[in-house]
């Protein structure tokens, strides 16, 4: 048989090398069956493709090794426009991540809770040798997601001294509780979120920050942009990336967002203040730092994207011959048991509002003083309160006017 060539109307998904996607269709179908078009559908293969004079019977080409040319301009397509499936298989994506080596994972979904959990999904299941000899860290991963609409806590927070729920539901925010430490953030499309993956001897805070600062330098010079000791990206001054970090099983990750183009007027009066007035609550939760926020002045969250797999791919090859690939993912192909497991915790009660630490509130005006641990109430000065869940009661408008008539 005639070994066919790559004919471009015929392509419809070129994944460029600057990760964008590309989307095209033929102006008209062609059709094997139908003459009208079978001079042009076969043109590339008659004009790239030579037959030495045994291979012909009957007027009809046999399938030899003369079809090296169609091969080489096979090649020369798939190197020029990457043509591939974008998104990896469940079994593609285990098979990556199971295996040493150094890889960037976009990820094409929105969905919070799909990205918290393949972030999750890709820490655990990375290959960190016990006994690391190498100076250097040899299956560094980095992943990028956006999320739709949503507040995110840390692990370690309380939910109701972080957001004010009632506010979140009403503009349409997803609530999460992450898998790692941290303070509160939101997020929309306009957010970048970032996961550099690396084992515990290399890992401290401000490595990756450090990193993004310089390849953004590249990119541009006049961007007012620098660390703060807590090692937040700043825009003129004001905060555009916060982090939050996790290490476990010889391995630790830095993940990070950020703001590109975000509605930053919606965020106001999602995330509580430190202190609000009438209300005193004492517990280990992690407080969240408050900050002035900026978004960073470049076109579009894709560019920020791009910027830092180009100096990934420069900065992580090492004297590697093979360039780090990059590959893609999204909730309705690259998807398995564990974790799908991992998006029905995320999304439980029980681990959105019964995981934090214990904690007591005290209402001032009222008087009123509630412990609780787990998400239930230990003991109150409100007789009847002990053995309720705080979720329950801060539901009931009846009692939560009686307790303390204001938000909180």
């Amino acid at each position: 048989m005639l070994k066919r060539c790559y004919v471009l109307p015929k392509l419809n998904t070129f994944v460029y090398r600057s990760q964008r996607h590309i989307q095209t269709k033929a102006p008209f179908d062609i059709n094997d069956t139908d003459d009208q078009y079978k001079e042009l559908n076969t043109m590339y293969s008659d004009m790239f493709s030579s037959y030495p004079k045994n291979s012909i019977s009957n007027g009809t080409p046999t399938e030899t090794d003369s079809s090296s040319e169609c091969d080489d301009l096979n090649k020369e397509f798939q190197d020029l426009f990457q043509i591939d499936n974008p998104n990896l298989s469940g079994q593609e994506l285990e098979r990556n991540v199971k295996s040493p080596g150094r890889f960037i994972l976009k990820s094409l979904s929105n969905n919070p809770y799909y990205n918290l959990a393949l972030e999750d999904y890709v820490f655990r299941n990375t290959p960190v040798s016990k006994n690391i000899t190498q100076d250097v860290f040899p299956n560094h991963r980095l992943l990028f997601y956006i999320n739709n609409k949503c507040a995110v806590i840390g692990k370690n927070q309380t939910v109701w001294q972080e957001v004010y729920l009632s506010e979140l539901q009403k503009q349409g925010y997803e609530l999460l509780r992450r898998l790692s430490g941290g303070g509160a953030v939101i997020h929309d499309l306009g957010n970048v979120n970032y996961s550099f993956i690396t084992s515990r001897n290399e890992f401290h805070s401000s490595f990756f920050n450090e990193l993004i600062l310089k390849w953004l330098y590249l990119f541009d010079k006049t961007l007012p942009i620098t660390l703060n000791k807590r090692s937040d990206i700043l825009f003129d001054g004001k905060k555009c990336s916060g982090s939050a970090f996790k290490i476990a099983q010889g391995k630790a990750y830095h993940h990070g967002t950020m703001l590109v183009n975000s509605n930053l007027d919606n965020f106001h009066g999602l995330l509580k203040p430190k202190d609000t007035p009438g209300v005193k609550w004492d517990s280990p939760s992690v407080d969240s730092v408050r900050s002035n926020i900026s978004n960073i002045s470049l076109e579009s969250t894709d560019r920020f994207v791009d910027i830092c797999i180009d100096g990934f791919k420069t900065d992580f090859k090492g004297s590697s011959p093979n360039e780090i690939p990059v590959f893609f993912c999204n909730e309705e192909e690259t998807i398995n048991d564990e974790i799908l497991s991992t998006i029905d915790t995320l999304k439980s009660d029980k681990w959105k509002y019964f995981s934090g630490p214990k904690f007591d509130i005290e209402f001032l005006d009222k008087q009123v003083l509630i412990s609780c641990e787990k998400g239930m109430v230990t003991k109150s000065n409100v007789p009847g309160l002990e053995g309720t869940q705080f979720k329950t009661l801060w539901e009931d408008e009846e009692m939560h006017r009686n307790i303390y008539p204001n938000k909180f």
